[in-house]
């Protein structure tokens, strides 16, 4: 078993002082990190998707932290988290984070995301799988599959409805509409250009890991794969992808959802993942 570094950095041991969810800066190897903790219980890591849902602590982390102590990172270059320059890949991410993890004394934690996140997340337990406790995933990327391809956002950046029409199965609720605006302020813009300028470092010139799947056999821990039954996205088939290199992941699917399950399908979505990390 691998043995937690027993040094926690000042910062570190100041974040895990507090009770509530406010975002503090922490150093992770000379890059400054932006992150949120909250709750009592198994330590739970939530990696965001390109959307940056991780600048406030959200009703679904709140719902969480009754359970667990839940740790929400911002990515480098997303809000006040650094170290941009120093990320070329998703594998330079998972390193970044298996770094976090030291910073914080975690050595074993149930890890999952969205999107991004849950790609990044699939990256980090293929190269140390003894840190991970279990795995969620939830309309990830990462894989190659003949079934389907993931649409081009870069083309439509400047077009909202249709970018809603990727993320949500209803692009007119009020939830679409409130997350993805038509009238969207300078701040919102200059967030969307910070988040797909991350997003093209990653994946402009491949968006998928050509190794992954042959790695995936390394995860060992239960997994969850949990996905949007309309996801325009990232489509279910890349879920089954995961599930074929995956035989031990449980596959669920969340009707009338989208992309965005945490906010669409928020109540089934923060359930599925709280069933699967309690299980004994």
């Amino acid at each position: 078993m691998f043995k937690a570094l027993k040094k926690i950095s000042y910062a570190a041991r100041v974040l895990l002082s507090r009770k509530g969810g406010d975002p503090e800066v922490i150093d992770v190897a000379g890059r400054p990190t932006m992150l949120m903790h909250g709750g009592n219980g198994p330590p739970l890591v939530y990696l965001h998707s390109t959307l940056g849902e991780s600048f406030r602590w959200l009703p679904f982390y709140d719902r969480w932290a009754k359970q667990f102590t839940v740790y929400v990172p911002s990515h480098p270059g997303f809000h006040q988290s650094g170290g941009f320059e120093q990320i070329d890949t998703i594998e330079d991410m998972a390193f970044h984070y298996i770094e976090l993890f030291d910073a914080l004394g975690l050595d074993e934690v149930i890890l999952g995301g969205v999107s991004l996140g849950g790609w990044i997340a699939a990256e980090i337990a293929v190269r140390w799988p003894e840190r991970i406790k279990k795995l969620w995933l939830s309309g990830s990327p990462g894989l190659w599959t003949d079934e389907a391809r993931m649409p081009d956002l870069f083309r439509y950046l400047t077009q909202p409805a249709v970018i809603r029409e990727f993320n949500f199965h209803d692009p007119k609720s009020a939830i679409a509409e409130m997350i993805i605006r038509d009238d969207a302020d300078d701040q919102r813009r200059m967030l969307a250009y910070q988040a797909m300028t991350v997003l093209a470092r990653l994946v402009w010139e491949r968006p998928y890991d050509p190794k992954l799947a042959a790695r995936l056999h390394r995860v060992q821990c239960p997994v969850l794969l949990l996905w949007g039954e309309h996801d325009r996205l990232v489509p279910p088939a890349f879920g089954r992808e995961y599930a074929r290199h995956l035989p031990q992941a449980q596959w669920q699917t969340l009707a009338k959802c989208g992309h965005l399950v945490m906010f669409e399908a928020e109540t089934e979505f923060v359930e599925a993942v709280q069933r699967f990390a309690l299980e004994k």
